[in-house]
């Protein structure tokens, strides 16, 4: 059993600058962002990934291709909006709701992350 991940909630105007925001360096609306940080040869970095609502069945999410000054931009936004989120470990953005957790992966039940 894994212990529920951390979460920041932005209060309701920083979620909708924040919306705005990434809809102008994406050039559409994005429902979610993830943050990773990476090791790079100069250090760490950050990467970003934006997903879009997709329209077509069986409906979901979307990878956005970014360019690097978009990614930049993004972590930049994120990272700024959620000064107290723990940047070392990956997390995502749900621009709906402006929350803001910590990434976690499931383990799959064949390993016993659960029942099978």
């Amino acid at each position: 059993m894994s212990a529920a991940p951390v979460e920041h909630t932005a209060d309701e105007s920083l979620r909708l600058v924040l919306r705005e925001d990434l809809r102008r360096v994406v050039g559409r609306d994005v429902a979610e962002a993830r943050i990773t940080r990476v090791v790079w040869d100069a250090g760490y970095r950050w990467c970003a990934l934006a997903l879009a609502a997709d329209p077509n069945l069986p409906f979901g999410y979307r990878e956005v291709p970014l360019a690097a000054v978009q990614r930049e931009k993004i972590v930049r936004l994120i990272q700024k909006a959620f000064p107290r989120a723990d940047w070392a470990r990956a997390q995502d953005y749900d621009v709906g709701t402006g929350i803001l957790r910590e990434h976690q992966v499931e383990l799959p039940a064949c390993l016993g992350g659960g029942e099978q």
